[in-house]
C-alpha cells in the first residue's frame, strides 16, 4: 500500500500549479508555432500522467483490499457461463482493469484452475465492467476532484495500513481520474487552431477505419483502454471530436486492450494462449460485425443524450453489453475454434 503514497502526494503538489489556465494568446502562439505548443504538450502530458496515476492508485488500492479474493471469486463463481460473465463484470467494475481481469483469467487457465469456456465468459464480463470508468468521467464531477484528492490523501496519511486508509487511496484515485482528464481537456483546447489536427480529427469523423486504427494504436501505446476512452471524452468535451469519430476510436480501443492479454499469455500453456487468442478474436469480430451497422448505432446513441460525452460513454457500454449477450451462447463454438487454431 506504500506505493500509493507518492501518487497521492503527486496530486496535492500539482493542485497548486498554474499550468492549466491556457490564455487566448496561447491559441495565437500555437497558430504561429510559438511557445504555446510547448505549453499544450506539457499540460496534456501532465494531465494524462495524473489520470493514469489516479487509475493505478485506485486499482492498486482496490486490489489490496480484495487481496487474493479476486482469484478465489473467479474460481468459485464461474461454473455457469452467465455467472462467469457477471463475475467478470463485477470484478472489473471493482478493480477497473479489464486487462487485469483477463490476465488473471489467463493465469488461472494456465494453472488448470479455470476452463477455457469459463475464461471466455469472464473476459466478456470484463469488457462490460470496464465501461464504468467512461460513465464516471462523463458525469462531469470534475469540480469535486480536488476535494476528493485532498480528503483521500489525508485519510491515507492518517490511517495508511487500515481499511480507512485504503478507502482514502481509492477516493484520491477517483479524484485523480477526474482531475487529470479535466486538465487534459483544458490543455488540448487551443489545438482547434492547428489545421493538421483539425484535418486528422475530421478524418476520424468521416472514415470509420481510421478512427478504429487510431483507437488501437492509442490503447496499445498507453496500455490502458480506460485512458484511451478518457482522452476521447476529454476531446469530446472540448468539441474537438464528435460522436462518429469518438465512437470509432472507442471501438479501436476494444481491440487494442487485448495486447495486454496476449503479452500475459507468452510462455504459458496452450490453454492460456487459446484464452488470449479467443479474447482477440471476440473483440476484433465484434468491431467488424458492428462496422456495417455503425450509422444506425449512432442514431440510437443520439437518443440516449444530447451531450456527446454521454453519448460516447453510453455507446461504449451498450456496445460491450450487446456484444457480450450475442457472444455468450457462442462460447462453446469459440472454444472449439481456438483449440483447433492453437494446438501447441
Amino acid at each position: 500500500m506504500r506505493r500509493t503514497a507518492p501518487a497521492v502526494l503527486f496530486y496535492i503538489v500539482y493542485l497548486d500549479l498554474d499550468l492549466w489556465s491556457i490564455s487566448p494568446q496561447a491559441v495565437h502562439k500555437i497558430g504561429r508555432g510559438g511557445d504555446g505548443v510547448v505549453l499544450v504538450i506539457v499540460g496534456a502530458v501532465l494531465g494524462m500522467m495524473i489520470f493514469l496515476t489516479g487509475l493505478r492508485t485506485m486499482t492498486f488500492a482496490l486490489r489490496t483490499m480484495s487481496g487474493q479474493r479476486i482469484e478465489w471469486v473467479l474460481r468459485h463463481f464461474t461454473t455457469h457461463p452467465l455467472a462467469a460473465l457477471a463475475t467478470g463484470a463485477a470484478v472489473t467494475a471493482l478493480t477497473q482493469s479489464s486487462s487485469g481481469t483477463a490476465a488473471a483469467a489467463v493465469g488461472l487457465v494456465d494453472a488448470g484452475l479455470l476452463g477455457l469456456e469459463q475464461a471466455f465468459a469472464v473476459i466478456l464480463g470484463a469488457n462490460v465492467g470496464t465501461t464504468l470508468t467512461g460513465q464516471l468521467l462523463s458525469l462531469k464531477w470534475q469540480p469535486f476532484a480536488p476535494f476528493a484528492i485532498c480528503l483521500g490523501g489525508l485519510l491515507f496519511c492518517a490511517k495508511r495500513d487500515s481499511s480507512l486508509g485504503r478507502a482514502g487511496a481509492i477516493l484520491a484515485g477517483v479524484g485523480g481520474l477526474l482531475w487529470g482528464i479535466e486538465l487534459v481537456g483544458l490543455a488540448l483546447r487551443p489545438l482547434v487552431a492547428l489545421p493538421f489536427l483539425t484535418a486528422l480529427v475530421l478524418r476520424w469523423e468521416t472514415d470509420l477505419y481510421s478512427g478504429i486504427l487510431a483507437g488501437i494504436v492509442l490503447t496499445a501505446t498507453v496500455q490502458s483502454s480506460s485512458a484511451a476512452i478518457g482522452l476521447v471524452l476529454a476531446l469530446a468535451k472540448e468539441g474537438l471530436v464528435g460522436l462518429y469519430g469518438g465512437m470509432a476510436v472507442v471501438l479501436g480501443s476494444n481491440v487494442g486492450t487485448v495486447l495486454t492479454t496476449l503479452a500475459a499469455s507468452i510462455g504459458t500453456k496452450k490453454e492460456a494462449r487459446q484464452t488470449a487468442g479467443g479474447d482477440l478474436f471476440f473483440n476484433a469480430l465484434g468491431v467488424l460485425v458492428f462496422a456495417p451497422l455503425f450509422p444506425y448505432f449512432l442514431l440510437l446513441l443520439r437518443l440516449t443524450s444530447k451531450d456527446p460525452m454521454h453519448q460516447i460513454a453510453n455507446g461504449h457500454t451498450i456496445f460491450n453489453i450487446i456484444s457480450a449477450v450475442i457472444a455468450l451462447p457462442c462460447i462453446p463454438f469459440l472454444a472449439g475454434l481456438m483449440r483447433r487454431i492453437v494446438q501447441r
